[in-house]
């Protein structure tokens, strides 16, 4: 089972933010349409199973 925590688009939080918690990270895409790009962001934990936007580590 992949997780969170094994795909590219996992960023974890750091500490000295307001929003820190153990194990919590951003899952942040990036989404396009006719006009313009833009990123989507929203909280996982790492060891939340992967969603279908999964993109393994190198």
């Amino acid at each position: 089972m992949a997780t969170c925590a094994n795909c590219k688009a996992f960023f974890m939080i750091e500490e000295k933010y307001d929003d820190y918690e153990p194990g919590k990270g951003d899952c942040v895409h990036e989404k396009s349409d006719k006009k313009g790009k833009w990123w989507d962001a929203k909280p996982v934990m790492k060891d939340m199973e992967a969603c279908k936007e999964f993109m393994p580590k190198a």
